[in-house]
């Protein structure tokens, strides 16, 4: 069963790949499109979500993408066969848990309404996106902020499982 994202409390859509607002510079979805995940991800994002207002009140998990069908992940990946940026979308034909509506990419939006800094935008295809923030932060790469939000976000899901 699937679970429509905009039905969970402290979580805000935002899904990147029905604007023009990802790296493809397309509307991949359409502007219908709804966030979905399977209803056991999405009790787990749930959880993550709750935690995060009880910590950080007024804050709300930012969603770019949940659900990705399978023929969005092919033209995604079109996108990036052959170019160093493949590594970072999965081939649809080994298969994507976006697919499965399993994995969520997200951030966190403050109470203002504002996006918090990680230290990389939504689809960076760098090494500064690899969760290596201890490294990072001794490089100068990050931020103590950034380090700090990366490391509230990673806690906060890996908690809620």
């Amino acid at each position: 069963m699937l679970v429509d994202l905009r039905t969970l409390p402290h979580v805000v859509l935002d899904l990147r790949y029905a604007t023009t607002n990802n790296f493809t510079a397309t509307s991949l979805y359409g502007e219908r499109y709804l966030g979905y995940l399977h209803e056991l991800a999405a009790g787990k994002l749930a959880s993550a979500a709750q935690s995060l207002a009880l910590e950080r009140p007024g804050s709300s998990l930012l969603i770019f993408d949940a659900l990705r069908p399978r023929t969005m992940q092919r033209k995604l990946f079109a996108f990036v066969k052959g170019t160093p940026q493949q590594d970072y979308v999965a081939d649809p034909d080994l298969g994507s848990i976006h697919s499965y509506g399993m994995a969520v990419d997200l951030g966190i939006q403050d109470p203002s309404g504002r996006e918090i800094d990680m230290g990389t935008e939504f689809d960076a295809f760098h090494d500064l996106a690899h969760p290596k923030e201890d490294a990072w932060l001794a490089q100068g790469r990050l931020t103590r902020l950034q380090y700090e939000n990366r490391r509230l976000i990673q806690r906060i899901m890996t908690e809620a499982g």
